[in-house]
């Protein structure tokens, strides 16, 4: 008759066995539940939390490199910065627009607007076209105070300043020249172009 070589359950599972496998699902099931509480604490460098989100390395940068080149505007109740370049348009009689950085430090969000100069205020849509060649390429506006417009608006327009491409802007149903010379155009693009490196 043949023996039975295999070891029976009683002999595999014995009682100290029994306890370190007590012991090690408890640690592990603790040391799940720990780091779930922790999981909302991360420091979160993606930029899944919808486009005007902004991580910490970006903003450290923001701070430590082109702030210097801002005029900062706190307003501290709603716990609100507002950047704009110190180099920007000042002069209320000629038609321009400048761009303002808008950041929440409560929502870890950063926002782009537009400010219109004097002449464009009164306009409740501002629209904008560009010619090359003297043809007419295509019309974008953007509505005051709709900041999605606005990011939108700056986000198209911006790629297309390569001093080559003409602008202009609706005043009471007539076209007038915008973005017309080096400064201005500098002025656009250096605060776009901080904006999308905080945001992206």
């Amino acid at each position: 008759m043949r023996k039975n070589l295999m070891p029976s359950n009683d002999s595999i599972l014995t009682p100290e066995l029994i306890k370190i496998m007590k012991i090690f699902g408890l640690v592990s099931v603790g040391i799940v539940l720990i780091l779930s509480f922790f999981n909302d604490y991360r420091a979160d460098n993606s930029s899944s939390k919808g486009p005007d989100h902004v991580t910490d390395s970006n903003l450290l940068y923001f701070k430590n490199v082109r702030q210097a080149y801002y005029d900062i505007d706190k307003n501290r109740e709603a716990k609100l910065e507002i950047y704009r370049l110190k180099s920007r348009f000042k002069d209320k009689n000629l038609i321009f627009f400048n761009l303002s950085l808008i950041i929440s430090r409560i929502r870890n969000k950063a926002y782009i607007f537009i400010e219109p100069s004097q002449r464009l205020q009164n306009e409740a849509q501002v629209y904008v076209r560009w010619l090359k060649d003297k043809q007419v390429q295509d019309t974008l506006g953007f509505q005051q105070g709709d900041r999605r417009s606005h990011h939108h608006f700056v986000k198209k327009i911006w790629p297309l300043i390569d001093g080559q491409t003409k602008f202009q802007v609706k005043i009471a149903n007539e076209w007038h020249p915008i973005l017309e010379t080096e400064e201005e155009q500098a002025a656009f693009s250096t605060t776009a172009e901080d904006y999308f490196q905080l945001v992206e």
